[in-house]
């Protein structure tokens, strides 16, 4: 009877270090299931537009965008936020080919783009658009003089629709617009030197980098020829994606984060207003 009880004992116990066994491996696959739930999101920016999207001296991506994306896929436990550079216009193209989940790029919004693509609700920079001349221009004060001008416009950039849009309504004497897809700060600074153009239309803060950065005398002219924002873009009916953006950057609008951000990769709350 003795033995008889051992060899339960034993078969008991057998059977609860296979227990263990399963329930570790069990936990084990349960593990690797909840990983698995994390979905890779890839980002979509740009390499060469300092200090909002850039690469640095070891090739690493910087700047504006990628902080407050960071602090974004932070807050998005079910997301994991991976990055791949473009040029400005190729990021839309990418977008549309399914290659990327977000367009990063401080995209404003308009009409055209919001037939194709879908539109955070958040913002996350102001964009407060004007003529931008060399302060030894003493004709150009605003938009109507640049008539008959030759003006620098980036392809698929808000600037250039804007400038398009205007070209519309003045068809008798309009801009003329020299395209570029996505010309360095170099280029910008040597165009218009060298009298390529006659002006181009960018942000106060970044005619404010040009003449530091680059010791020329860049000025802004005029009224704001345009009033926006910049937004994330996602494809048509990622409605998932974005409404989780739109949540985490909310976050960091209340919480103060995002503004600090924008002093620190900006110089200053460029949150709501120049």
């Amino acid at each position: 009877m003795k033995k008889k009880c051992n060899q339960t004992v034993r078969a008991l116990a057998a059977v609860l270090v296979m227990s263990a066994a399963l329930s570790g491996a069990f936990a084990k696959d349960k593990k690797k299931s909840d990983s698995g739930k994390v979905k890779t999101i890839i980002v979509g920016t740009g390499n060469a537009f300092k200090p909002y999207c850039y690469l640095d001296d070891n090739g690493n991506l910087k700047g504006y965008e990628k902080d407050v994306l960071d602090k974004i896929d932070g807050l998005l436990p079910q997301y994991k936020f991976e990055y791949e550079t473009f040029t400005f216009k190729d990021i839309l193209i990418a977008l549309s080919a399914g290659k990327i989940d977000i367009g990063a790029h401080q995209y404003e919004t308009n009409p055209e783009r919001r037939k194709n693509y879908l539109f955070s609700d958040e913002t996350y920079t102001s964009f407060i658009l004007y003529v931008t001349v060399l302060n030894t221009n003493t004709t150009i004060k605003g938009l109507d003089d640049l008539k008959g001008k030759t003006v620098l416009a980036t392809i698929g950039s808000n600037e250039s629709y804007v400038l398009e849009q205007y070209n519309k309504s003045h068809a008798d004497n309009p801009i003329k617009l020299n395209y570029l897809s996505s010309p360095s700060n170099e280029q910008v600074v040597a165009g218009m030197q060298n009298g390529t153009w006659d002006a181009f239309v960018t942000i106060k803060r970044e005619v404010e980098r040009y003449n530091k950065q680059y010791n020329v005398g860049f000025k802004a002219v005029g009224e704001p020829i345009a009033t926006s924002y910049t937004y994330y873009i996602f494809a048509k009916g990622n409605t998932e994606l974005k409404d989780a953006v739109d949540g985490a950057l909310k976050q960091l609008k209340q919480s103060g984060e995002l503004s600090g951000i924008s002093i620190q990769d900006l110089g200053a709350d460029y949150i709501q207003s120049e």
